[in-house]
């Protein structure tokens, strides 16, 4: 298939090209080697781009615009779908302009697809898959496939496994964020939760226990439905206060008591309370006056209990009096 496009100069393929939306370009880079080429070499560059994988489907996002693409396994019936080349594999595929949405059929189980029109967005926009969303065991191979051919993923959200093998997908991902939606409980444990990422949040995990949030070496540690006690918050502040968690900024989980129980968080602490500085919880500005406790070497965190939950928060090194614990990945 040729275009008139490919053989006009190159200042007014150039204008034509970065005219067209990314499912333009992505649609006409597919007619050929040739176009897949002038395509690539003369867009613009790629910024505000950003891929997107969730299980058997790509995202690809551009400010308000949306383009997804889905991968099928291919079945006999080839009416309405067009054979193009990606990778060197041919596939078919249909375009659904209403929906903004691209749905590619392959011989091989989907995955595969999902790898192939990765690589091809990569190439051709010169983007890497920001966020991964995990629902079955391929998306366990497609991370560690994304793992060893990119930078860090910024995002990875696991849905629905097993005890064991969510096990295995924590210890294995890599990403700066990580948000675990999966309900997961006793008996199913992770001793010496070693973690490195920026952002921990368990939805439903039940599972975490203090020598998780302990061993966990985070920026923002998030739990939704497990509740800890406040003496078990005490044991945190002092583990914190003895050059734990050292790069934590803000911590906030369930607790099972706290008027009744505000002794047992206080017990042994040099604590003072500030009614100058403000945590604000979210987006609301509801906000709370704190204890506060300061670490050997200046840093100080400030804390507080409302009805069955703590927050926990170290101040930043400027003047600022707010700390802001709204959650977001």
């Amino acid at each position: 298939m040729s275009f008139d496009l490919f053989h006009l100069p190159q200042l007014a393929s150039m204008i034509i090209i970065n005219t067209m939306n990314i499912s333009e370009q992505f649609l006409t880079s597919l007619c050929s080697r040739r176009a897949f080429s002038v395509i690539k070499s003369l867009r613009q560059k790629s910024e505000g781009i950003t891929m997107s994988v969730i299980d058997d489907y790509i995202v690809l996002k551009k400010e308000t615009e949306l383009l997804f693409i889905y991968q099928f396994v291919a079945k006999e019936d080839s009416r309405r779908k067009e054979i193009v080349t990606v990778n060197g594999h041919s596939t078919l595929i249909n375009y659904d302009s209403e929906e903004g949405r691209i749905n590619t059929f392959w011989q091989e189980e989907q995955v595969v697809g999902t790898m192939e029109l990765v690589e091809y967005v990569n190439n051709l926009f010169g983007i890497h898959v920001d966020t991964l969303t995990i629902n079955n065991d391929s998306g366990t191979r497609f991370m560690n496939w994304v793992q060893r051919r990119q930078r860090p993923l910024r995002i990875v959200e696991v849905n629905h496994f097993a005890a064991e093998e969510l096990k295995n997908i924590i210890m294995a991902c890599e990403a700066d964020s990580i948000q675990l939606n999966t309900p997961s409980s006793p008996p199913f444990e992770i001793q010496n939760l070693n973690k490195r990422c920026e952002v921990f949040f368990s939805r439903h995990g039940t599972w975490m226990n203090l020598d998780n949030l302990m061993t966990l070496d985070c920026v923002r540690i998030t739990v939704l439905e497990k509740l800890f006690t406040c003496t078990e918050m005490n044991i945190f502040i002092k583990h914190w206060l003895n050059g734990g968690s050292p790069r934590l900024k803000t911590l906030q989980v369930p607790v099972a008591d706290h008027n009744w129980e505000i002794v047992h968080l206080l017990r042994g602490l040099d604590v003072r309370y500030n009614v100058e500085k403000l945590l604000f919880l979210n987006e609301y500005g509801f906000a709370l006056n704190l204890f506060e406790v300061v670490r050997s070497d200046g840093i100080t965190a400030g804390f507080n209990c409302s009805p069955h939950r703590f927050w926990f928060g170290v101040w930043p090194r400027d003047t600022d009096n707010i700390l802001h614990l709204k959650f977001a990945l």
